[in-house]
């Protein structure tokens, strides 16, 4: 039992892992001055993307950031309904949902996860997503474990938007693992995200998984060996972007691979970066360019860059000088 907590532990760290490698580095030095994003110019991208840094949200448009929150623990915003953002504001030992506008009003708070009582029925809530059509919001709790209330497996949920509708528990996470993490909803109801597992010499894995409904099992859609996760979907569903680090704790490669929805299986994965700390992958709206986030140099602060989905990887570095929230993967609109 006791090596079972210690890898789950473990499990745990490398859920959120990428963060810590971003504040280990900054303590080998020979770094340059992180800026806030409002303080630079980058090169513009097409449409709009919002990011995170040190607790703040930052809309980046046409070559420049404009922070719409201030820095108070917002993280992992991500699109929804009406021209919105949902995005997780962590405090010390619990977090919460919150709707935004674009400027950075809050709308609405959906969750409240802290106890007035005591501190261990707190509950935290990470990764937000609707689902295509905006009725659903899928994301990630700490079910409360009535034997161990440190124990933290996080479940990822939905919730329909009607307030009438209750919400429903679609994983069941491998036990001491850290849980099920980053969910991406489908068109179809289905779900692909990252189910993490430990086996028998207790060495943790990742793998892209996918669900049908709440509740079924599921099927890998790739190997423990491969150690892939982070999935984002492109808007036509026909490709995956994943994180892969297939046995290293030093870098991981960007991979996308094309999806076949009705036979739940992806096709061999190409690979377009390598050699890097990468992270938090998007697509554009178009579905022609990734966004992820990457140090530029080892042990540096993370990075905006992009490269092409399809064809030659062309390789672009968007910013140098910033230390963006590696756990919050770029949100890239239209307008």
């Amino acid at each position: 039992m006791r090596g079972a907590v210690a890898a789950g532990l473990v499990a745990a760290m490398l859920a959120f892992g990428v963060g810590v490698y971003e504040g280990a580095g900054f303590l080998r030095g020979n770094h340059r001055v992180v800026h806030r994003p409002n303080e630079i110019s980058a090169p513009s991208l097409p449409g709009t993307m919002y990011v995170a840094q040190a607790g703040a949200i930052y809309r980046f448009q046409h070559g420049s950031f404009t922070a719409i929150t201030s820095e108070n623990g917002w993280m992992q915003p991500s699109a929804a309904p009406n021209d919105q953002l949902v995005a997780v504001r962590r405090q010390t030992n619990y977090s919460d949902l919150y709707i935004l506008s674009t400027t950075g009003k809050t709308v609405a708070q959906l969750t409240h996860d802290s106890s007035s009582r005591v501190v261990e029925d707190n509950h935290w809530a990470f990764y937000p997503r609707f689902s295509p059509d905006g009725q659903t919001l899928f994301y990630d709790f700490d079910p409360k474990d009535a034997y161990d209330s440190f124990r933290v497996d996080l479940t990822i949920f939905a919730s329909r938007i009607d307030p009438s509708s209750r919400t429903v528990p679609w994983t069941q996470p491998n036990d001491f693992t850290g849980g099920d993490i980053s969910p991406s909803p489908l068109r179809d109801g289905g779900l692909i995200y990252t189910k993490y597992s430990i086996d028998n010499s207790f060495q943790v894995h990742s793998q892209l998984w996918i669900q049908r409904r709440a509740g079924s099992s599921g099927v890998a859609l790739t190997t423990p060996e491969a150690g892939c996760g982070q999935p984002a979907i492109s808007p036509d569903e026909k490709l995956i972007a994943m994180v892969c680090t297939r046995g290293s704790s030093q870098s991981a490669e960007l991979d996308v691979a094309t999806f076949d929805a009705t036979n739940l299986a992806l096709g061999s994965p190409a690979t377009l970066v390598s050699g890097r700390m990468v992270a938090s992958p998007a697509f554009s709206p178009d579905g022609k360019t990734i966004a992820f986030l990457a140090p530029d140099n080892p042990g540096g602060h993370f990075q905006l860059w992009t490269v092409g989905s399809s064809g030659p990887a062309s390789v672009r570095e968007i910013t140098s000088d910033l230390g963006l929230d590696s756990t919050s993967a770029p949100v890239w609109m239209k307008g």
